[in-house]
């Protein structure tokens, strides 16, 4: 058996204790970029109607609080509100970890909402255009899991499982080998941008399609490594996220069937 012995530090510089930047960080200011930039080029290069530099920014600020917001609220009220309780101040205590993906996804939904009607920029346009910086910082997101020795997978002695328990900076870690789901879920989520790009740049897809892919897909995938991940069951021996994910999946198919066989319409910009 050949076995990672995880012994990273979450941190990438400490200022002093526990306060100082964390790797958890480097992704999501990566996003940010990545989004901005792509938003910026698109209306540049005259792909998407009354997109500016200042309107790339003004999306990005509103999508980080959305995804902030949404993804807090996620993580304390629907999947750990049996361990938080009434307790305001650790409900926004964000810098101490607790992000959910699909609360985050709400919220950026919710910003993109906002902002297309705000400026007149067609949702589809938007949403086809930042699903690949997107899908690129969660699989960065995935390393930072990773490095941070949370969301480990389930016991396993096969190759590559990663013993947690020497990890001298993360206290109350596993004894045993797991399975390294968060490496699993980076590959997932960088496969996908590769080919959420393809559809981009190479075929052209119809308005939505890149949308509903990136959403089945990911949905379908995360479904299936969900069971072998540490966490608890809710429903049919199904966990929470496997409820979202599975709902993510079924939603992104059939809006991909409806949006494929309606008349052929304008290609994506």
């Amino acid at each position: 058996m050949t076995s990672i012995v995880h012994n990273f530090d979450p941190y990438l510089f400490r200022i002093a204790g526990d306060f100082g930047i964390r790797w958890y960080s480097l992704p999501y200011l990566a996003g940010m970029l990545l989004v901005y930039l792509s938003l910026k080029k698109a209306g540049e290069e005259g792909r998407m109607a009354n997109m500016t530099r200042d309107r790339a920014e003004t999306f990005v600020i509103l999508a980080i609080l959305g995804a902030l917001v949404g993804a807090r609220f996620f993580h304390v009220f629907v999947f750990e509100f049996d361990r938080y309780g009434f307790a305001p101040l650790d409900w926004i205590a964000v810098w101490r970890g607790g992000l959910a993906f699909h609360g985050g996804l709400v919220g950026i939904l919710a910003a993109v909402a906002f902002f297309s009607n705000r400026y007149r920029i067609p949702v589809y346009q938007l949403t086809d255009r930042i699903a690949v910086p997107v899908a690129v910082a969660l699989g960065l997101g995935r390393i930072a899991n990773f490095i941070n020795a949370e969301m480990y997978g389930t016991p396993y002695e096969g190759p590559f499982c990663v013993d947690y328990s020497q990890n001298q900076y993360v206290a109350g870690l596993p004894e045993d080998c797991r399975h390294p789901t968060q490496l699993y879920e980076s590959a997932k989520n960088f496969g996908l941008a590769g080919f959420l790009y393809l559809q981009r740049e190479r075929i052209r897809a119809r308005p939505g399609v890149i949308t509903w892919t990136f959403v089945g897909l990911y949905g379908a995938v995360r479904f299936g490594l969900m069971f072998i991940r540490e966490e608890r069951e809710v429903w049919l021996s199904l966990t929470l996220s496997q409820v979202f994910s599975g709902a993510m999946a079924l939603l992104g198919a059939a809006m991909l069937i409806y949006i494929l066989e309606r008349r052929k319409g304008p290609e994506a910009s």
